[in-house]
C-alpha cells in the first residue's frame, strides 16, 4: 500500500482554529510534548496541510509536519506522527515562509504521505516568531 494523501481540514473550520494553533504546544502521537506550532501552511485549497514546529534544544529548530490527523487538546495539538519522525525530519526555514515544491516532496517522503499540488503559504505574522529560543505571542 502506497503513501496516503493528507486529509485536509475543511476551510470553514480551519479559519476559526488556526489562530489558536499558532504558539500552542505540539504533542506527538503518544502524547509526548515535542515543541510549539510556529506556523500553519495552507495549500491552494485553503486547507491546512502542514504545521511548522519549533523544537526546543535542537540545532535545526524548525521542521514541518503533516496536519493530517491532528487532534485538539486543552493545552495544544496532538499530531498523528511519532516523536522520532519529527526529530529526524529535514529542517525547514523559520517563519514567515512558504513551502517550495521540492522541499515539500522531501518532507512528504519522510513522513510517508503523498505530496499534494501546493503551493503552500504560511499565515504567521513575523511578531509571532520565537526569540531567544522561546515562542512569544503578539499583543493585541
Amino acid at each position: 500500500m502506497g503513501p496516503q494523501l493528507a486529509e485536509p481540514i475543511a476551510p470553514a473550520s480551519a479559519s476559526t482554529l488556526v489562530p489558536a494553533w499558532i504558539g500552542s504546544r505540539a504533542y506527538d502521537v503518544e502524547g509526548a510534548r515535542i515543541g510549539h506550532v510556529a506556523d500553519v501552511l495552507f495549500g491552494a485549497d485553503r486547507a491546512p496541510g502542514w504545521l511548522l514546529l519549533v523544537l526546543p534544544r535542537a540545532e535545526e529548530r524548525y521542521v514541518l509536519v503533516p496536519a493530517r490527523g491532528l487532534r485538539h487538546r486543552l493545552d495544544g495539538v496532538q499530531l498523528a506522527v511519532a516523536r522520532e519522525l519529527v526529530r529526524t525530519a529535514p529542517p525547514s526555514a523559520g517563519p514567515p515562509d512558504g513551502l517550495a515544491r521540492a522541499h515539500a516532496q522531501v518532507v512528504a517522503a519522510h513522513f510517508g504521505v503523498r505530496c499534494s499540488a501546493g503551493p503552500w503559504h504560511g499565515v504567521v505574522e513575523p511578531s509571532l516568531v520565537g526569540t531567544a529560543g522561546r515562542m512569544r505571542v503578539a499583543a493585541g
